[in-house]
């Protein structure tokens, strides 16, 4: 077995790192305590009210990402609350305790009893999908396959059919229930820094795939480092389909690219990285032209009752705060900033531009209900 031992002082001031961050996010006001790396591998944190000393286990850090771990310190971080600003130190797990757990923005699954986990983490929704959002999936798969037809035309009508499909599932998914349902999930590839057409990938998912989506960092224990990730944020078999959406594009960048470098002429990252922003503009491009229309037909049963499309609106616009205040709870100081410009070949992204409006997503996505998750591909 390997000696975690050395690696403690690195994760304590990670953690102390992560403490100051949550502190300042949600306007908390308490005061640094004492960190500590247990070897309890029953126990996964606990607060010390005593001594001051929020304990993190090992084993926590070693089996588990670091995003989990970061809830647990809000777990613990919550017990801070209750007895140095709720004056309630024996508060246990009852409602004052979840009061220090809303403002934390914590999920209801981290608020069970010190030292217990969810049974999956809660940010993989496909183990979560009802059977009605299987049954869209499904929907969706077929449309796809119809979509890799070598009928162009046939083609077209397909991709169109499937996305008004999506529109229409997620208008009906708003009047029936606007409050839950949602979901997040992180994309981690263990890179540093994301690049350009990653950037443009993720305004493809937010432009077409009813998700949010939120770039941010998160911690590598066992090798010290920040990695970039991409979280996505949405119902549950929104942000399925987004997440496979993403690989399945950025599979095809590397498979495109290496079938036509040598007729691009192109070397090195720049020609690479031109090639891929054009070939994801030209999707995007394809995408807006077969996106269905704002105003989406339902089922006359689903239809609002009166105020017609004023009330659509007002549901989609509500739909949309409700999202924003999911994302809020885990990032309740979001910013936006500006993108930068990105030095590119020309040419070699109209090229990529064109090719990128041949790209087509065929094989639709696997029945979740043999949890082999959402297979797209590409001619």
């Amino acid at each position: 077995m390997m000696d975690y031992t050395p690696y403690y002082p690195l994760w304590g001031r990670q953690l102390l790192a992560e403490f100051a961050n949550i502190n300042w996010q949600y306007r908390l006001g308490l005061n640094t305590p004492l960190f500590e790396i247990s070897d309890r591998e029953r126990q996964y944190g606990s607060w010390q009210a005593e001594t001051r000393v929020i304990r993190i286990s090992a084993g926590l850090i070693t089996g588990h990402s670091w995003d989990v771990t970061c809830q647990i310190l809000k777990h613990e971080m919550a017990h801070q609350l209750c007895s140095e600003l709720f004056l309630a130190a024996d508060a246990g797990h009852g409602p004052i305790f979840q009061k220090a757990c809303d403002l934390l923005g914590l999920p209801a699954p981290y608020r069970l009893a010190t030292g217990d986990l969810p049974h999956t983490d809660p940010i993989t929704p496909a183990n979560q999908q009802t059977e009605k959002g299987r049954q869209f999936i499904r929907r969706i798969s077929k449309l796809l396959a119809l979509a890799g037809s070598a009928n162009e035309h046939e083609a077209a009508i397909a991709m169109e059919k499937a996305s008004q499909l999506m529109a229409r599932h997620n208008l009906q998914q708003v009047q029936e229930d606007l409050q839950s349902g949602f979901t997040s999930l992180i994309i981690n590839n263990h890179s540093r820094r994301l690049e350009r057409w990653q950037h443009k990938i993720c305004s493809i998912l937010l432009r077409f795939f009813y998700v949010k989506v939120v770039t941010a960092s998160l911690y590598d224990p066992l090798q010290d480092a920040q990695h970039k990730t991409i979280e996505l944020f949405g119902r549950q078999e929104n942000v399925a389909i987004a997440e496979y959406c993403y690989n399945f594009l950025a599979g095809q960048l590397a498979s495109l690219w290496q079938q036509n470098r040598v007729r691009i002429g192109g070397q090195g990252l720049r020609a690479r990285n031109s090639y891929y922003l054009g070939l994801l503009q030209g999707f995007y491009d394809k995408l807006l032209a077969q996106q269905a229309p704002r105003s989406v037909n339902i089922a006359p049963e689903k239809a609002p009752e009166d105020g017609g499309a004023q009330k659509v609106t007002a549901l989609i616009i509500a739909e949309d705060k409700a999202l924003n205040r999911f994302v809020g709870l885990r990032f309740p100081r979001l910013r936006k900033r500006a993108s930068t410009g990105a030095m590119i070949y020309r040419e070699t992204y109209e090229l990529g531009r064109t090719d990128g409006g041949q790209i087509v997503m065929h094989k639709g996505v696997a029945d979740c209900g043999r949890e082999q998750g959402l297979l797209l591909s590409g001619n």
